[in-house]
């Protein structure tokens, strides 16, 4: 049995403080995982965007912190303890939460050694690509652009840079003719630069 939940921006959709018997699966808007400091702040460590599952590492009562929209959203909300079930009688069900849950872990790894990295410009391009390839399996980019409807300060919450430094990083990338961001819109004018200034390869995307 399914049902749909509708979140403003900022909402918790999913906390891994409380002990909730639901699946959340993304069916419209943006939503991002993140991890709160007692100074205030935070670390993204995910976007969610259409079809993505909010809560997978639940299922095994892992923690996967705090999950909040970043725009309106809808939520396809899951009974936990069916999908288990399901998963039980289902190996193909079951094989397919695997591949989400590989592809998470292979998601993090490459955002934690992105965040290492000393040269932001390589870091912020890896993200666009990464969301452009996500959002072109959902059906959401024209050609090489796409809405990206984040704020800086979001932005900077998950690739780890001030404010201030972020705006450089994004000014110097239009100076160096590789994107336009307007009104939340981000075009990549020179793909395969990006793409090779990122190192990016969306092997660690794509599905088993």
């Amino acid at each position: 049995m399914t049902s749909t939940r509708s979140y403003s921006r900022g909402e918790t959709i999913f906390d891994s403080d409380e002990d909730s018997p639901e699946l959340h699966i993304m069916s419209e808007g943006w939503a991002a995982r993140s991890v709160s400091f007692k100074d205030g702040s935070r670390q993204i460590t995910d976007f969610l965007i259409v079809g993505d599952l909010c809560d997978l590492s639940a299922l095994g009562k892992g923690s996967v912190g705090r999950v909040a929209a970043l725009t309106p959203a809808v939520v396809t909300v899951l009974n936990r303890q069916a999908v288990t079930a399901a998963m039980a009688s289902h190996p193909n069900l079951a094989r397919a939460f695997i591949s989400i849950a590989l592809i998470e872990q292979a998601t993090l790894r490459v955002w934690l050694a992105y965040m290492g990295r000393h040269e932001k410009t390589t870091h912020l391009g890896h993200l666009f690509c990464e969301l452009h390839a996500r959002l072109r399996r959902v059906d959401l980019v024209g050609d090489h652009s796409f809405d990206l409807p984040l704020t800086h300060e979001v932005l900077a919450d998950a690739t780890g840079m001030s404010g201030v430094h972020l705006n450089r990083v994004l000014q110097q990338m239009r100076k160096d003719g590789l994107i336009t961001l307007h009104k939340h819109h981000l075009e990549i004018l020179q793909p395969q630069r990006l793409r090779e200034l990122a190192e990016f390869d969306p092997g660690y995307i794509r599905p088993l």
